[in-house]
């Protein structure tokens, strides 16, 4: 079975630089990471924003307005592209 890789949290450059994505490893939290300095390193800012609250909680929640609901979460994370597309057009996009 292939590894099911979620993204978890988006980050736009304070650089201007682009927009990167984090994605956890579902079985054993490894993560990566979209942005350029993780290609050439292996490791990166995004990378420990998001290790350190796993670190921090056990898990990385990712923050949503409460307006939507927690079906529609629910049923994105019945798959690695729902849910993405939920981290995409729901999530807090954090700055770094």
């Amino acid at each position: 079975m292939a590894s099911a890789w979620r993204t978890v949290q988006q980050f736009i450059s304070a650089q201007g630089m682009g927009i990167f994505e984090v994605e956890v490893e579902t079985e054993t939290k490894e993560t990566r990471c979209t942005c350029p300095v993780y290609s050439k390193r292996g490791s990166c800012k995004h990378i420990q924003f998001v290790n350190d609250k796993i670190k921090y909680t056990g898990h990385y929640s990712i923050m949503v307005p409460n307006s939507i609901p927690e079906e529609m979460a629910l049923e994105a994370n019945a798959d690695a592209e729902k849910f993405r597309e939920f981290v995409v057009k729901y999530a807090k996009i954090e700055i770094l």
